[in-house]
């Protein structure tokens, strides 16, 4: 990206254009440069230490909490059946609803945060997450509670795009890419999480449960808690200073050196006057940039233009690309992995009557069903809320443990053996994985090939969030986020609607699509460029 002087030297009404290097010329710097130190370097100096592991500790658990929010719907399916008269379509929409929301809030999110700032726009969308996720528990209907899952999935859909964005700003490159995998692997954090609040709250009968009255009941209890850490965050984020790259681009060099000296004296211990750095290479920006006051008209046409910019001749082909591979993998993960609780417990309830046949998921899932049309058709009114066994909980359980490994060698060689690597390598495998599923005959191998399958992919998403953001320049990384995750939730929603429409009547159909798309996905990433220990634009 080209730098110029601190000071335009033309008038306010000539706009200044920001050029992209090609591919190959990343990290050069311009004729035109400031004498100033280069962003890098004094990132750098700033050492690497208390700051960097509390960041990453609250960056962490707002991916978690994020994860916690999203996964908490698969773990009250069976137990919400009747208090909120679910049918298979209705569990689709409900986990696909979160995902319309996030569509929705990642991109006003993500746009807002490349033109209000990391920090504050982070801070919102965790708030606005956990006030309708908790809220949500008070639904006594179907349609209030959707609602407010929905508000709940914008505040997840702003929260995802802009932490990545906020994090990767305060990491040296040579450390950047096993950082991002460590910042992905707390959604392993988040999945075992929200299992284990889920097997110590909702098989218990706590709360209020009379079904004549106002019911708070602990599946209901158990939605409310998972809405905590997203608060917490929030609040521990107003300690947190903003994103010294994004102050910079905004042509606020005081601001980001007095954000440097802050890192320097929290890593060192030593007196903040005593940071080398006395001046910056400031980013060539325009005059109404550096007015940090806009008024709501202005932010959403800079949204709009931010997000055309990233269909520029530099920079379309990696936007189709990623678009592409975030929907196929988010379609294949999330279609499958919000409904494991719900397949662990049928297949559960199918050996219980059936102790000595075996039988694949699909022809446990047809049985069941052909089972609760006959009772219907008996007793149409009668309806049981089924509380899962906790061989569901413990099984649920293992498969969010079960990305450990591959969450470790992401973080020990993702600088290594590079982020295209991981990439390919993951979705190739999960789809050969999600194709077997639909071939195995026992919970135990369900069990392993769901654990295989998890651990796979959290490889995939740790590697595409690091071309996420390192793919893009720092005044569009949140919108490219933000627009990228835009195909990604469509992928998600469709995932859980194809499921809920087709698991019980074509159960084949949505496996084999996912196993389709993930391959499809992997042979995609070979078409992407490297972007490994280079410096972010």
């Amino acid at each position: 990206m080209m730098r110029g002087h601190k000071s335009p030297s033309k008038g306010d009404n000539q706009e200044t254009k920001v050029l992209l290097d090609d591919w190959d010329s990343w990290g050069t710097e311009d004729e035109d440069s400031d004498c100033g130190t280069d962003y890098e370097t004094a990132i750098s100096l700033t050492g690497y230490g208390v700051f960097h592991y509390w960041l990453m500790f609250v960056c962490g658990w707002a991916n978690a909490s994020d994860a916690v929010e999203i996964l908490c719907i698969s773990f009250l399916l069976p137990s919400a059946e009747c208090d909120l008269e679910l049918t298979p379509a209705r569990k689709g929409w409900l986990s696909a609803i979160l995902f319309v929301g996030m569509m929705i809030g990642g991109y006003i999110w993500g746009s807002l945060g490349d033109t209000l700032g990391r920090r504050i726009v982070l801070i919102n969308a965790m708030l606005v997450n956990a006030a309708a996720g908790f809220f949500s528990s008070f639904s006594q209907g179907y349609y209030i509670f959707l609602v407010l899952r929905f508000l709940s999935g914008v505040g997840v859909g702003g929260s995802i795009p802009v932490v990545w964005s906020y994090y990767a700003e305060f990491q040296p490159s040579a450390k950047r890419g096993a950082a991002l995998s460590v910042l992905a692997s707390f959604w392993m954090v988040g999945n075992v999480t929200v299992a284990g609040l889920a097997w110590a709250i909702i098989p218990h009968e706590i709360g209020w449960t009379d079904p004549a009255s106002f019911q708070y009941n602990s599946w209901r209890i158990f939605v409310a808690i998972s809405a905590l850490p997203s608060f917490l965050v929030a609040i521990a984020l107003v300690f947190m200073p903003e994103s010294p790259r994004f102050l910079l681009c905004q042509g606020r060099e005081e601001e980001t050196l007095s954000v440097l000296r802050r890192i320097y004296y929290t890593n060192t211990g030593k007196d903040r006057a005593s940071y080398p750095v006395t001046s910056l290479q400031v980013e060539r920006v325009s005059p109404h940039i550096v007015v940090q006051k806009q008024d709501w008209r202005s932010s959403i046409k800079e949204c709009v233009n931010k997000a055309g910019q990233l269909f520029s001749p530099a920079l379309y082909r990696v936007t189709l690309i990623m678009l592409v591979i975030n929907f196929a993998i988010q379609f294949g993960y999330y279609g499958l992995w919000l409904w494991f609780p719900e397949l662990f417990n049928k297949l559960e309830q199918y050996h219980t009557l059936h102790p000595n046949h075996t039988a694949s998921v699909c022809e446990v899932v047809s049985v069941d069903l052909s089972a609760v049309k006959e009772l219907n058709s008996t007793a149409t009114n009668f309806c049981t809320n089924t509380i899962p066994d906790n061989q569901v909980f413990i099984n649920s359980f293992i498969i969010s443990a079960s990305a450990a490994p591959s969450n470790l060698w992401t973080i020990l060689h993702m600088d290594k053996l590079g982020r295209r690597f991981f990439l390919c390598f993951s979705m190739l495998l999960s789809g050969c994985s999600a194709f077997f599923i639909y071939l195995v005959n026992s919970s135990t191998m369900n069990l392993i090939l769901s654990c295989i399958f998890g651990a796979v992919s959290t490889m995939g998403f740790n590697s595409l969030d690091c071309l996420g953001i390192e793919l893009f320049p720092t005044s569009l990384r949140s919108t490219a986020m933000a627009l990228t995750l835009v195909a990604a939730r469509l992928g998600a929603i469709l995932g859980n609607l194809v499921f809920g429409y087709l698991v019980e009547s074509h159960c084949a159909v949505p496996i084999l699509t996912v196993a389709g798309l993930l391959i499809g996905g992997g042979f995609m990433g070979l078409l992407l460029p490297n972007t490994t220990q280079k410096p972010l634009l």
